[in-house]
Parts: C-alpha cells; structure tokens; sequence
C-alpha cells in the first residue's frame, strides 16, 4: 500500500546556507509529521547592507540612547555588522572595543524587538558581549509578535535611568533618551510613528536595503514540477508584507488556476493586514509566535480545524 502523501508546504523565504541548521526544516522533518508536511523554499528577496550610517554612532558610544529597537533579523546583522566595522576600524587603538569616554557598554543599554529571531541571532554573533544590547525582561518569556505589542512595551517601559543632556538635547520631557531603530528600505512606519505620537524621539537607521531576487517565477516553478506532492493543495508561507507583494501577483498570473484551494499563511499580523487589504488575499494561519514553532503550530491548527 503505498505511503501517504506528505502536502507541500511553500515557504517565501531564504533557507539557512546549511539546511540542516535551518530551524523551519527542522521543524517540518520531525519523523512525526515526515508524511504530512514537505517543505520547500523560495527565497524572495536579497539583502544589501549599509553600514555608513550607523558606524558613527558607535564610535561616539551609547550613553545617550535609551535603547536598540529591531523587528528583523536583517537589522540585527546589520548591527552585528557595524560592530565588527567599527572593530576593524579601531584595531591597533588603545581602548578597543569600548567607546571613547564612554561611562556604559552597549550591553547596558535596552533591547527592544519582535519575536525571537533577532534576539537569537544576536545571541549567537560573533561580536564582543560588551556590544550586545540585553533584552528587557518582558521579552524573555513572551516577546511582541507584531508593532503594535512592539510599541506598547517600549512606552510601557520607565526610563532607564538620569541621564544628562545629549549633545542635540534629544529626548522628552519625562526622562527617555531617543531610540535607536534599526531599519531597512521598507521597513513599515507604524511602530516609530506610534512612539513619537507619545513624545518619544526616535533615530531611524537604515542599515539594509532589499530587492527582488532573479528568477523567482522559476523557481517557483522548478520547485513545482520537481515535486510529485505539489500536484495536492498545500500552504503558501509569507514572510513579509514586501515578499508578499512580490509573490502574489506570480500567483494570480498565468498559471493561477495551479494555486487554486491553497491555503495562506502568514507570520504574523502585520503580513496578514496586507496580505487582506493590500492583496485581496485570503488568510487561512497566523503564527502566534514569529518563528518556525509558531508556524508549524499555527498550519497543524487550521488543518485540524478544517477536518
């Protein structure tokens, strides 16, 4: 009697250069769930770092800022990064590693960011402790999923502690030093515009750039025809409102009729609203946490749901 054919699940997002690290493939090639799920990748978009922008306030040091906002894992390595520019930068100098006059390592100053995949890879970079921001205690158990929680935990936040006046008197009234948000190209402005609605100041960094990969029809299509399960429905996974925009109109194209009865999933609120109202898209999983448990978990939900 022939096996049971496993649905195919199509992650829109790059894997880990070795998939066997890869915490998704992990999750989806547990020997339980081997004949129900067989996951694939097609990667979306390529990263461009820039560096330029934020060196500079690294060299000047971090009594000054309140804290290190992040909602991708892309604008953790781009502060990993710059660390080990400005390393390479003041190797030979006396005083490596530590800001001139500095009175606090960056390990001193506030983490603020979405779910678990900046803060792990922070955790796991090769950069000084001295230069990792320590997550605040509320992220730890449950951190925010999306930019709303994101922005109520930073304002729900005291400040951190007397500080004087900065240079360019930023700050407000209630003793918070400005943020530092760490961003991309096309990085969504409703998580700072919400801070500064509440007299925060915020410093918009860009430090990655995103673009369309090449090819991305074909791969889409090569992963389709080199794959026998991909003939039954399965799940499309986005991963970003700026993927999604790119994919969901390959979707619609030519060959729409082949993804007729997918299901949709998406990582978290944020992609959701746009997958619905941006899109037109149906959404049928929503991660509870940004992560690959949180995805595996929320497609095992609608699946036992819609039996």
């Amino acid at each position: 009697m022939p096996g049971r054919t496993p649905n195919p699940v199509i992650l829109f997002k790059t894997p880990n250069s070795s998939l066997a690290d890869d915490p998704y493939h992990a999750a989806f090639s547990r020997p339980c769930l081997s004949s129900k799920y067989q996951p694939h990748w097609v990667p979306v978009l390529q990263e461009a770092y820039s560096l330029d922008e934020l060196v500079p306030f690294l060299e000047d040091g971090p009594i000054q800022w309140e804290g290190i906002i992040v909602t991708s894992r892309r604008g953790m390595e781009g502060w990993v990064r710059a660390v080990q520019a400005h390393l390479a930068q003041q190797s030979g100098h006396k005083g490596k590693g530590r800001a001139v006059d500095s009175e606090e390592n960056w390990s001193d100053i506030p983490l603020f960011s979405v779910g678990q995949a900046s803060t792990e890879h922070l955790a796991a970079a090769d950069i000084p402790p001295e230069f990792k921001p320590t997550c605040v205690p509320e992220m730890l158990g449950t951190p925010p999923k999306s930019a709303g929680p994101l922005s109520d935990l930073i304002l729900n936040t005291p400040p951190r502690g007397k500080w004087k006046e900065t240079k360019n008197g930023n700050g407000d009234r209630k003793g918070h030093r400005p943020y530092l948000f760490l961003c991309g190209d096309k990085s969504l402005e409703e998580m700072p515009a919400t801070l500064r609605a509440a007299g925060r100041t915020v410093k918009d960094i860009l430090v990655y750039t995103t673009s369309p990969r090449l090819g991305i029809a074909e791969t889409l299509s090569s992963v389709s025809q080199s794959s026998p399960e991909l003939g039954s429905k399965g799940w499309l996974g986005f991963f970003s409102p700026s993927s999604a925009a790119i994919v969901v109109p390959l979707l619609k194209g030519e060959e729409s009729k082949r993804w007729q009865g997918w299901r949709v999933f998406a990582i978290g609120d944020t992609t959701r609203r746009s997958l619905i109202e941006d899109m037109g898209v149906e959404v049928h999983a929503v991660a509870d946490r940004p992560n690959a448990e949180g995805t595996l978990q929320a497609i095992l939900s609608a699946d036992e749901e819609s039996k």
